[in-house]
């Protein structure tokens, strides 16, 4: 199985883990190479024909997105 990694603002090289499209969003959970327990979660913004993962914008978004995953991956 081929792993995608993804060097995020940080400088740091993060591992892809999963992506889960939603009703208004596609989030993407990584799970930095060195650190297995710094995880975090991107979505996807299309910028003039680019792919950009950005930051979600509140802790409601966060909470949504981690409950996706989890019942994705029980």
């Amino acid at each position: 199985m081929e792993m995608k990694c993804i060097k995020l603002e940080d400088g740091l090289e993060y591992m892809v883990l999963d992506e889960i499209d939603s009703e208004t969003n596609t989030y993407v959970y990584l799970s930095n190479i060195e650190d297995p327990e710094d995880f975090c979660i991107r979505k996807v913004e299309n910028d003039k024909n680019e792919e950009l993962l950005v930051g979600l914008d509140s802790n409601e978004e966060f909470d949504k997105a981690l409950l996706l995953y989890s019942e994705k991956n029980q």
